[in-house]
């Protein structure tokens, strides 16, 4: 009995050492890990698709890329305007052109993009450049470019359309009427309610693009979102979160949404009916675009270098694969060969056919309060039941 005491004793030494030198070995091999970067860069991104980019950018370059993830653009942004970070603002951010920019802008000022590199600018698309400038100075690197798109269920409508008749929410009185009629119709054959169509929750930026394309148009956003969603009933109110889901499951007949959601509808469907994805406003006339870039805190040699790598042809296919964007630069958005590479070539080389008449607008100090101000009105005309 007493011989097993020091037996247990030496046998839990030799154990604690055993896990000790362990901890020591792997403790040195991370620090000699880190000694392999050569510098480092806070980057702050919300959209996951991004990430492999980054991390290989990392690999190739041997600079350290501290990747803060968010759950949303919206946390992104408080994080960055709500909170006190003079002293320690990260070196690079994603952000949405149409999302609190001008928020940014005036609570952070950015670097602008010639100071980190004069030639980026000549690389885009005129539209996406105008969305990143502020007070004639250009401060975002755009990534990719959104359009808002209109999803047909041609397998629904049209036993009730011709299929060459448009289909817009962004109709006359006596065209919502007849919509109407059609989805009266069509609920007395079905155990699920139809709806004629549905909007995703970007309901400021289908109304922001209709005032683009519609100039000099005296229709009030009141009087458009009363007349779909209480007059004629033809889209279910407090309900945008449930749009793409809806459609999949045919209980709506056309979707409006953006272009960057299309490969994850493509991916729902499976071929399940046959759609058609089309711009929601008819080609000849402004389409009013949307899209990520990011932003720069600081212009040294690397952000230049993050900026160069980004613009590869092979990145650009890998970040644009992943997220569903539209290229934001003119030579791959005119490629047919690139744009036949993307998941979501079968639909997106219809729209990219419309890029000439893509436009964008200069970030103003109020553009994310009429946003809000979009918003606000839509849910309070949803809720009233008057």
């Amino acid at each position: 009995m007493n011989l097993k005491i020091p037996f247990f004793l030496s046998v839990c030494i030799v154990i604690i050492s055993v896990v000790y030198i362990f901890n020591l070995i792997n403790q040195d091999f991370v620090l000699n890990k880190e000694d392999e970067y050569e510098d480092t860069m806070n980057i702050w991104i919300a959209t996951p698709g991004l990430i492999s980019s980054v991390e290989q950018f990392q690999e190739e370059t041997g600079i350290k890329m501290n990747i803060t993830k968010f759950k949303s653009e919206e946390a992104l942004v408080e994080e960055l305007v709500f909170f006190n970070m003079e002293d320690n603002l990260p070196d690079v951010i994603e952000i949405h052109s149409s999302y609190r920019l001008d928020e940014i802008m005036e609570l952070r000022q950015p670097i602008l993009v010639q100071k980190i590199g004069e030639d980026f600018p000549a690389s885009f698309h005129k539209a996406t450049l105008e969305n990143f400038s502020y007070n004639g100075g250009l401060y975002g690197y755009p990534l990719g470019i959104e359009i808002p798109i209109i999803i047909i269920n041609r397998t629904i409508l049209d036993n009730h359309i011709e299929g060459n008749q448009p289909v817009s929410p962004f109709a006359s009185n006596d065209t919502l009427a007849a919509y109407k009629e059609i989805q009266d119709k069509i609920n007395s054959n079905k155990t699920k309610t139809f709806w004629f169509f549905h909007f995703d929750e970007d309901i400021p930026y289908y109304w922001d693009a209709f005032q683009h394309t519609e100039q000099g148009s005296k229709t009030s956003f009141e009087v458009l979102w009363t007349d779909l969603i209480k007059e004629y009933e033809l889209a279910p109110p407090l309900d945008n979160h449930m749009a793409v889901t809806k459609f999949s499951n045919m209980e709506v007949g056309a979707l409006i949404t953006t272009s960057s959601n299309l490969q994850m509808i493509q991916e729902l469907l499976r071929s399940t009916f046959e759609i058609e994805v089309l711009p929601l406003f008819d080609s000849g006339k402004p389409l009013f675009v949307s899209g990520h870039g990011f932003i720069s805190f600081s212009e040294e040699k690397k952000i230049e270098l993050f900026y160069n790598y980004l613009s590869r042809d092979g990145v650009q296919l890998e970040f644009l694969s992943n997220t569903g964007w539209i290229p934001a630069r003119k030579s791959l958005i005119e490629s047919k060969p690139f744009i036949l590479q993307l998941p979501m070539a079968k639909y997106l080389g219809n729209l990219v056919k419309y890029h000439e008449d893509f436009t964008g607008k200069e970030v103003s100090e109020d553009s994310w309060q009429i946003w809000k101000n979009i918003k606000e009105k839509a849910l309070d005309i949803e809720m009233n039941t008057d």
